[in-house]
């Protein structure tokens, strides 16, 4: 397969019980304007949220690269930590009414220099078990969260995630 296409499909987007994202929508510019679904990470806690995946059947085996579009609310400086986890749903193996511990990549980020313009972080994964053994054509829990409790995490107010996509690396 070649490097860069796109090998995962978003089944379903869902929030956690407790510290999760809250889902809202940020106007747009436009008349009529444009209405952007973004979910909110505070500056205050950890939040997260869960993007239900497929990993497809055209994934080679390789690492994984996981783009992170987002706005900052009000900030026009600081740094915003990102980090992402993969919990593997294989087949007749793992109990999802048990307890996991997603094993973290995270990648820090400056805000844009304007409130309304985005940036394009990218997480990344090697094969393996640095993305819980995913397999073509499985299922996962892929879990976005913003770690605003890191020192790194520097940016006042909220981060707006815009979206979430996969590339095979």
């Amino acid at each position: 397969m070649a490097s860069g296409q796109s090998v995962v499909q978003v089944l379903d987007v869902q929030i956690p019980a407790a510290n999760g994202a809250a889902l809202t929508a940020r106007a747009g510019g436009s008349t009529p304007a444009e209405r952007l679904i973004i979910y909110a990470f505070d500056a205050a806690a950890i939040e997260y949220i869960d993007f239900k995946c497929l990993l497809l059947p055209n994934y080679g085996g390789g690492g994984l690269t996981m783009s992170l579009p987002w706005i900052a609310a009000t900030a026009t400086s600081g740094v915003c930590r990102w980090g992402a986890a993969v919990r593997r749903l294989d087949d007749d193996v793992e109990d999802i009414d048990a307890a996991h511990t997603y094993d973290y990549n995270d990648v820090d980020d400056t805000a844009a220099s304007a409130s309304g313009e985005l940036s394009y972080p990218t997480v990344t994964f090697t094969n393996g078990a640095d993305m819980d053994s995913w397999a073509a054509g499985e299922m996962a829990i892929v879990r976005v969260r913003r770690n605003a409790s890191h020192a790194n995490d520097t940016m006042a107010g909220d981060a707006q995630l815009v979206g979430f996509w996969v590339n095979e690396t």
